[in-house]
């Protein structure tokens, strides 16, 4: 999956959870979303080279949202 498609997902779910008016969550997607749009390298070869720990290594990106990019 590209990096975009990636970062799509993750807006749309910030969208949805803020229409459900969760506080914090939107703000971590899209920080999320836009760490991962502006990546030189796919987020899928990061993966492959090391796993949860090198997704939880780009900005915005903490562990349960790596684990969903898994």
């Amino acid at each position: 999956m590209k990096n975009e498609e990636v970062a799509k997902i993750f807006f749309e779910v910030a969208d949805i959870l803020e229409m459900q008016n969760v506080q914090w969550k939107p703000r971590a997607y899209r920080a999320a979303a836009f760490a991962i749009e502006s990546l030189s390298e796919p987020v899928e070869e990061i993966y492959k080279g090391g796993g949860l720990k090198a997704l939880e290594e780009i900005p915005g990106v903490g562990e349960a949202i790596a684990k969903k990019t898994e």
